[in-house]
């Protein structure tokens, strides 16, 4: 026996095709959260390889493949952080540790600012803003990044 779903109004459709959109974006941000975790552990860890999956599965309550699935893309995302900026792998760690502390998802859009005074030396990280789009689909400035007349 089937248990297909067939909507009896166009209204039933619209409120499923909602209730997805809510359960898979409650997923995605789950999903989100789990890898600020893990990527904040790996780092600490010194990006170990043998072993780490199942303690991290058993850690989380998640499944194996789930961890595995998140390892990987996390780090073929600092590798090719790494080879894409041309930086160490000392410096892109600093980097990783600052985005965990701000919260902010290696997915998301962000910069970073270095600064050096003799002896002296600060690394901070900042989310950027999505550039939003008129009516007519033309790109405008967000309100923080529009300029103002002097």
């Amino acid at each position: 026996m089937s248990r297909e779903w067939i909507p009896k109004t166009f209204e039933q459709a619209c409120k499923r095709a909602a209730g997805r959109r809510r359960y898979h974006a409650q997923r995605r941000r789950a999903r989100d959260r789990r890898q600020l975790v893990i990527i904040g552990i790996l780092s600490e860890i010194g990006w170990a390889n043998y072993g780490t999956g199942r303690i991290l599965a058993k850690c989380l309550s998640v499944h194996s493949a789930t961890i595995s699935r998140d390892l990987k893309y996390l780090r073929e995302w600092r590798a090719s952080f790494i080879t894409q900026q041309k930086i160490t792998e000392e410096y892109a760690d600093a980097i990783i540790e600052r985005l965990v502390t701000a919260r902010i998802h290696p997915r998301c859009a962000f910069s970073w600012i270095c600064t050096y005074y003799p002896g002296i030396s600060s690394l901070k990280v900042h989310r950027l803003r999505k550039p939003k789009l008129s009516k007519r689909g033309i790109l405008r400035p967000a309100k923080s990044m529009a300029r103002t007349p002097v």
